[in-house]
C-alpha cells in the first residue's frame, strides 16, 4: 500500500508488475495481494492507457477514514502512541533487525 500511495502522490501509474518488481515477488503473488486490498476498499484498478492488457492500480479514496476501512491498524497506531519514546526506539530498533535478518534470507 505504501508504494502505491507514493507512487500516486508522485502523480505515478502504477500496475501489478511495477509492485512486484518493488517486492521482488512473482506477478502471481501480487495478485492475490491486490485482490484482498481491493476486496477491503483500501484500493481500486483502473484500465492502463498504454497498455489494454493492464491495469493500473489506484489508492482508495483519500477523504474515506483509513481507520474505518483498517480498524486493526487503528487499534496498532493507538497502541504505539501509548509508549514511552524511549520503549518506542527500542522496538523500531529491533524490528529494524528483524527485517535485515529476513531480506537477508530472502534475496
Amino acid at each position: 500500500m505504501r508504494f502505491v500511495l507514493e507512487r500516486s502522490d508522485a502523480g505515478e501509474d502504477v500496475t501489478p508488475t511495477d509492485i512486484a518488481r518493488h517486492l521482488g515477488v512473482s506477478t502471481a503473488s501480487v495478485t492475490g495481494m491486490l485482490d484482498r486490498l481491493h476486496g477491503g476498499g483500501l484500493l481500486a484498478f483502473r484500465p492502463n492507457p498504454d497498455d489494454g492488457r493492464s491495469k493500473l492500480v489506484v489508492p482508495f479514496d483519500r477523504d474515506t477514514d483509513a481507520d474505518d476501512i483498517d480498524p486493526v491498524t487503528a487499534q496498532i497506531r493507538r497502541l504505539a502512541d501509548d509508549l514511552p519514546p524511549d520503549v518506542a526506539e527500542q522496538i523500531a530498533e529491533f524490528l529494524d533487525r528483524i527485517t535485515a535478518v529476513v531480506d537477508l534470507e530472502c534475496t
